[in-house]
């Protein structure tokens, strides 16, 4: 039977790094590792859904998130009232006052060539009951734009779309994603909206080419040095 694996997993520490990085004494540590990350990753999801990238990394006496995020001004608020109160909630999750939690905010300029970001604004989008066709092409257009980084993009909704009686799946495809090369440098994207009609869902697949160059061609300067040397 076919099977499918996501695009990021099969090439992490290959061409890709995690999204959390942390070091256990033993299972039962490594255990509430892995709990404290689930309920921080949840709260964030709920609390921040514009989020293009979390990374945590986690210490003996530090835990570093990581935000990547288009605006910031959103996260920090009036005397960074609503950053405070994220750090807050954070401590809460962790339930331990040793461990100090710090946030660095990194800001993502080019919103369409991150697939996070573009599925992201689909679901915004869509949450506003506009034709799925229209968003479709509207964002097709905008990755047009980024030739220079973007090389092919595929996106794909599924559910009741524009209020339809049967569930449906629209997919576009704009330039190339070769998803069997491991070499390849694709982000992947997920998102969903909660609708009146029911649930749909969301998935952005972005190719920015290859992560190594091709070689040069060695084999034909072995090849002259031979040719030389016979004559």
């Amino acid at each position: 039977m076919a099977q499918k694996a996501s695009p990021y997993a099969i090439r992490v520490g290959y061409n890709q790094i995690w999204n959390n990085c942390y070091f256990s004494e033993g299972k039962r540590d490594r255990i509430n590792w892995l709990e404290k990350d689930k309920l921080i990753r949840e709260y964030f999801r709920l609390a921040l859904p514009n989020v293009v990238r979390l990374r945590i990394d986690y210490g003996t006496s530090n835990i570093f998130i990581y935000l990547y995020i288009s605006e910031i001004h959103l996260i920090l608020g009036e005397n960074n009232e609503k950053l405070n109160k994220i750090i807050r909630d954070v401590y809460k999750i962790i339930n331990d006052d040793k461990v100090a939690v710090k946030i660095n905010l990194i800001e993502v300029k080019k919103i369409y060539t991150h697939a996070q970001s573009v599925a992201n604004l689909i679901a915004e989008q869509l949450q506003k009951r506009l034709f799925s066709g229209m968003v479709l092409r509207n964002v097709l257009s905008k990755l047009l734009l980024e030739r220079g980084e973007v090389k092919g993009a595929k996106i794909q909704i599924k559910g009741r779309l524009d209020g339809s009686e049967i569930a449906q799946t629209k997919k576009v495809i704009q330039g190339k994603v070769p998803l069997s090369t491991i070499d390849s440098n694709i982000e992947v994207g997920r998102a969903e909206v909660v609708t009146t009609y029911g649930k749909i869902g969301i998935k952005v697949l972005i190719y920015k080419g290859k992560i190594w160059q091709k070689k040069s061609h060695y084999k034909g300067k072995i090849w002259q040095k031979k040719s030389h040397a016979n004559t």
